[in-house]
């Protein structure tokens, strides 16, 4: 964008996602005399106050504490008033002007801090009727990054929360850039499947991509779409909450899990036009609980991978914040950038770590906790967007029961230590990932598996990965049985020392969950009273939490 007169086309009011326009012309015919409108993109704030503008055929504002007061007049703003840079000189030439105007105020939420009891007192007169003489002609918007609604305002400001631009908005950021780079762009077809791939962005961070794609290839088409994507991953991981993931593993990389492959294929046919017509409704989530180490997080990567879907990996844990309402904001922010970015998988590793203090929340933190997580839940169970969440947790003791009730996620799986027919899968598998054929080295698999009984899938790979650096180091042609056998025996599975918890593990997924494996589990064996045990080996999550 050059200049102030370089406003995007969306100004004519021709597309808009959920016609926020219209929602603000409502409010105002309503007699709204001042809204909120949320929005890190001050473009599209601008072109729905110019359709109200259009549509109810009087003048619009803008004001900012550098550049002053500004009129739009023949498609650009244009400064009136330079030296009125103080939020009550603006207010006060709003309400000394008898003629009919919307007033945008920009970044007003520093203005409504701390501090600043004046300016909340100005917004609070402005709202009163008697001041305007029924004329609703006449109204204030505030326009911010995010929702900021001060306690004094919260009962009387109206406020529009503005997502993420969907295919539509960036379509026609694309066509804009196309023709505002003509000179550098020498070849451009604007594919549904570009579009995607700058789903997630604003309207300035898609504009900066597209824009850096043309000025790098001279072209922007979908051979242009890795770059749009390393700009979007960059611009996600900024925020802190949500990772770009591009997984490697497919299901076959998981061993065993019969039960929870069959699920998750089924569930991957729901995405199409015709099981939608069928009246199959969107998939919402998985919920994998279980022993650590069985191949969880692995699975939730397989997921992406085999559906073809982005994956984005959620920390809950760095939602939350110091300053008043960030929690809350953060965590409406990563559900929308999933959401815009759909169909995806939201993949959320050991979920009980960030939803532990929600129980106690009132006495801790003021109730932050339980905002976050309210607001997690209600998203999981209205959410209508092709989001599938799969969270996994380790510590069933730490979830809260709310999270567990059918409607949350479609099922519940409990991934258990794998049996010996699962662990020879696995040998196969991660022997096979460094480029060794079992076979050609005689290595006997089936005493592998019978050897590693209560082991993890985890713990098979670090024996497969270890007796591959003693066989190097010692001067071995390659990996052999003695190499893998030492590695094992020096080995002491976490299932020993935790016999008692998978075993209360197991009884409660019996009633309450489904088993990921087709096999029987086999018995967990205990070292003896006699061996130490770290607290969180020896506790039993069971005793405390009944409720579960």
């Amino acid at each position: 964008m050059t200049g102030e007169s370089n406003y995007i086309t969306c100004y004519k009011g021709e597309i808009f996602m959920k016609n926020y326009e219209e929602e603000l012309e409502t409010l105002i015919r309503a007699g709204a005399k001042v809204v909120e409108i949320a929005s890190f993109e001050w473009e599209r704030v601008h072109g729905f106050t110019n359709y109200v503008s259009e549509i109810l055929g009087i003048d619009w504002y803008s004001w900012s504490s550098v550049s002053g007061l500004k009129i739009w007049e023949q498609g650009k703003l244009k400064t009136i008033n330079p030296d009125c840079t103080t939020l009550a000189a603006v207010l006060e030439y709003y309400l000394n002007n008898e003629s009919d105007m919307l007033l945008v105020l920009e970044d007003f939420h520093p203005y409504s801090e701390t501090g600043y009891p004046v300016n909340i007192r100005y917004i609070r007169e402005m709202m009163r009727p008697q001041n305007y003489n029924g004329d609703y002609k006449k109204a204030i918007i505030l326009s911010s990054p995010s929702k900021f609604v001060p306690e004094e305002l919260s009962k009387e400001l109206p406020v529009i929360e503005v997502d993420l631009p969907d295919r539509s908005i960036i379509e026609i950021i694309a066509h804009t850039v196309v023709e505002e780079y003509s000179d550098y762009c020498i070849e451009s077809e604007i594919t549904p499947k570009l579009l995607e791939s700058a789903l997630g962005l604003t309207v300035m961070e898609a504009r900066l991509a597209f824009a850096k794609a043309i000025i790098t290839n001279r072209k922007l088409t979908d051979e242009e779409i890795p770059l749009i994507i390393s700009e979007k991953e960059q611009i996600i991981k900024k925020s802190g909450l949500l990772e770009y993931f591009h997984p490697k593993e497919y299901l076959t990389n998981v061993g065993g899990l019969e039960n929870l492959k069959e699920w998750i294929h089924k569930r991957g046919n729901a995405y199409s036009d015709d099981a939608k017509a069928y009246g199959l409704n969107t998939p919402r989530g998985v919920l994998l609980l279980g022993v650590p180490g069985c191949g969880k997080s692995l699975t939730a990567k397989a997921i992406a991978n085999e559906w073809q879907f982005p994956l984005l990996r959620f920390d809950l844990g760095k939602v939350f914040g110091g300053v008043v309402g960030e929690s809350e904001r953060n965590i409406r922010y990563a559900l929308d950038v999933a959401k815009t970015i759909s169909p995806c998988v939201l993949w959320i590793d050991e979920i009980e770590k960030g939803l532990s203090g929600a129980q106690s929340s009132g006495k801790t933190d003021g109730g932050t906790s339980a905002r976050v997580f309210g607001t997690f839940l209600t998203w999981m169970q209205e959410k209508e967007e092709p989001v599938f969440v799969v969270a996994t947790a380790n510590d069933i003791s730490s979830l809260p029961a709310e999270l567990l009730r059918k409607g949350r996620f479609d099922e519940i799986f409990f991934v258990d230590l794998p049996s010996l027919r699962e662990r020879e899968n696995i040998f196969n598998i991660h022997l096979q990932s460094k480029n060794r054929d079992p076979n050609k080295l005689n290595l006997d698999i089936k005493k592998l598996a019978k050897s590693t009984e209560g082991f993890s899938g985890a713990e098979i790979e670090e024996v497969v990965n270890e007796a591959l650096f003693n066989a190097y180091a010692s001067g071995q042609e390659d990996v052999e049985m003695k190499n893998l056998l030492e590695c094992i025996s020096n080995t002491s599975p976490l299932s020993r020392t935790m016999a008692e918890t998978i075993s209360n593990l197991r009884k409660w997924a019996n009633k309450r969950a489904r088993f990921a494996s087709k096999d029987l589990p086999e018995k967990v064996t205990d070292l003896g009273a006699d061996v130490p045990r770290l607290h969180q080996e020896s506790k039993n999550p069971f005793i405390a939490r009944d409720e579960l």
